[in-house]
């Protein structure tokens, strides 16, 4: 299964109402391997959540100096412990952090699995790569996402049919 979302999941309070709700996901989806980015935000929970409570991950990491990406310590402290932790790390071979580099590991995700997680409020992409970018790519290989909606907390099935 992999994970797409959102950086900025709000307050305290509702970052840790998603985390419930991802976990909730992952228990009935009988979770047994996750592929992530690691970006902070939905990344980093998922992977968090994985290592918690021991299902191993695959992180897939857009571009050499990725580190530079994280602008606040403990965004960058959590990076490297989580990816640490990864089973397998897959450096993609862009040369700086860019869009380009953020769309292509995001398709490399949804291409490794067979199941994607959105946390995500449902609008279009706010640069290549976001969010909604990866979504429609999942959607257009006619796999399931699982949308984890960040304004109401709801969860719902998307598939080819919601294009």
């Amino acid at each position: 299964v992999g994970i797409t979302g959102h950086q900025n999941l709000g307050s305290s309070q509702q970052y840790n109402d998603i985390a419930v709700k991802l976990k909730q996901i992952i228990t009935e989806h009988d979770v047994t391997c996750g592929y992530t980015c690691l970006a902070k935000g939905a990344d980093q929970l998922f992977a968090e959540i994985l290592k918690k409570v021991g299902i191993p991950y695959h992180a897939i990491i857009p571009s050499e100096n990725y580190d530079r990406t994280f602008d606040e310590s403990i965004s960058l402290l959590k990076y490297q412990d989580l990816l640490n932790h990864a089973v397998i790390k897959k450096v993609l071979s862009f040369p700086e952090p860019e869009e380009k580099a953020f769309y292509e590991a995001g398709k490399y995700v949804v291409e490794s699995t067979e199941l994607l997680i959105a946390i995500w409020d449902g609008q279009s992409a706010r640069g290549l790569g976001g969010t909604g970018d990866i979504v429609k790519y999942c959607l257009s290989l006619n796999k399931n996402v699982i949308h984890l909606n960040t304004n109401d907390l709801s969860i719902n099935i998307l598939s080819s049919s919601d294009c």
